[in-house]
């Protein structure tokens, strides 16, 4: 069909979600609305989306949308924990319309696109999906039933495909470098004042947020990170981000959250950034859920988060053990990152230490070491995490060569708060009662809650929260 005027396309972006979390949370999907983003402003795509939080029976809203669009083609986004709900709604799709191209996104298809391959799915989109999914619909417009000839897909870089029974990928997609000019989420298409009514990712609670990212990447190598986005930490201009927070704003949001990997890597941009949103006034309160690398924050740059509106900033210390800081190949430097937190907690800018309890070779002793730093610590408050082996990881590497890949584990596992996974030298019981403990003693501390109260800035629901939280945290079992 080269040459003829390719038709508009019409696509149905799909956001799995893992139903009955332990703590359960819903954010906006950055993901499939920057992928809306493009679809539209490369090939003039009509574009549907579709969360899967806000349905209760999410199949049958797959089957319904895919009745009324008639869509080209129908792509799921979702992490481990959300896979099998994606499965069934891929399934509805294609029992709504059994020639409709099915297709799968996001960290789970990336680190185990082979599983998602064999369980249905006609091409899975590897790393960063923006310049993939534009060219893969744009073959799939273009060819009709016969893009699925491996010819065809193996010129299109990012994939992983079925060819003679085997799974087989193009080459690889190099990474977005210029991300100025990726066209900002497309939040026409999404109710997303729905969010405002949900727990999400920060402890601020119920609040008029909208999140954004302001750089891709991370040139560390955890042992336990999906790199979704590799390793090579590209950022966008100062300007650009200052930009979308005005966007933000008048949007109606008065919260604004940072979901980079590592946001404080290039300190002078980040400096600049918050520069420029201090300068805009105190219309926006700045939070970073996801973290800021610690051991990179310094006393100025504390001072500039405090000056541009930040309440809350998350630092990922994972363990106080230097062995095992060293075996994660996390390196951080601890009397650094207490410093920071230190800094932080002067400043009444909430903190929060997350923690991995459970590690591959991990001692009762090195355990406990880790949970007395955080116990000891400024910290207002702390998730202690069950690493998580993902397929694709070095850590999944490490749980397989130490026999500690749990049997009868399914996808929906995969959540970070007392997942069935201990690859420790502790037996179960030993580990989880440690494990409870972490919680508990950080948690029933006086001290702290009034810091935690006073500093805070809580809606209305964190008591509630509070408690579902401790109680489901340490709340250890299999969900199917």
């Amino acid at each position: 069909m080269t040459g003829l005027k390719m038709k508009k396309p019409v696509v149905l972006l799909v956001k799995s979600r893992s139903r009955g979390l332990k703590v359960p949370n819903a954010v906006p999907p950055l993901g499939i609305l920057y992928l809306a983003a493009s679809l539209r402003a490369r090939l003039g795509a009509e574009v549907r989306l579709l969360d899967a939080y806000f349905e209760p029976a999410a199949e049958g809203a797959v089957r319904a949308a895919v009745r009324e669009l008639r869509p080209d083609a129908v792509g799921f986004s979702c992490l481990t924990a959300e896979y099998p709900l994606a499965l069934k709604m891929a399934a509805a799709a294609k029992g709504e319309s059994p020639g409709l191209p099915v297709l799968l996104g996001g960290p789970h298809p990336t680190s185990d696109p082979e599983g998602v391959l064999r369980d249905g799915a006609d091409a899975a989109v590897i790393g960063e999906g923006e310049e993939t999914l534009v060219e893969l619909v744009r073959l799939i417009v273009s060819e009709g039933p016969g893009w699925r000839a491996p010819g065809l897909l193996r010129g299109v870089p990012g994939l992983a495909f079925r060819a003679e029974g085997k799974t087989e990928f193009s080459a690889p997609r190099p990474p977005i470098q210029d991300l100025d000019a990726l066209p900002f989420p497309a939040w026409d298409l999404l109710d997303y004042r729905r969010y405002w009514q949900v727990s999400g990712m920060s402890t601020m609670g119920k609040r008029a947020y909208l999140p954004l990212t302001t750089s891709r990447g991370c040139p560390y190598h955890c042992v336990f990170c999906h790199r979704i986005f590799g390793k090579a930490f590209r950022a966008r201009s100062p300007e650009s981000v200052a930009q979308e927070a005005a966007l933000i704003k008048k949007l109606g949001a008065g919260h604004l959250e940072f979901y980079d990997d590592i946001a404080n890597l290039d300190a002078p941009r980040f400096a600049r950034i918050l520069e420029l949103l201090a300068a805009r006034g105190p219309d926006l309160a700045l939070s970073f859920p996801n973290g800021l690398r610690a051991d990179l924050l310094d006393e100025p740059q504390i001072d500039l988060l405090k000056r541009a509106g930040a309440r809350e900033v998350s630092v990922a210390v994972e363990t106080a053990v230097p062995r095992l800081q060293k075996m994660l190949d996390k390196n951080l430097s601890l009397e650094k990152t207490t410093r920071a937190i230190n800094l932080l907690a002067d400043r009444r800018i909430f903190t929060r230490g997350f923690f991995m309890l459970g590690l591959p070779t991990e001692t009762a002793a090195e355990m406990m070491e880790t949970i007395r730093y955080a116990h000891r610590s400024r910290l207002h408050m702390a998730f202690f995490f069950t690493p998580n082996p993902y397929p694709g990881t070095e850590l999944y590497e490490m749980f397989a060569k130490a026999g500690r890949l749990p049997a009868g584990a399914s996808a929906a596992d995969y959540e970070y708060h007392a997942a069935p996974f201990n690859a420790s030298e502790m037996s179960d019981l030993e580990y989880r009662m440690l494990y409870k403990w972490a919680f508990l003693g950080f948690f029933l501390n006086p001290a702290r809650m009034y810091r935690a109260a006073r500093d805070g800035g809580f809606g209305w629901d964190m008591p509630l929260r509070g408690w579902q939280l401790l109680r489901n945290s340490i709340s250890f079992g299999h969900r199917h």
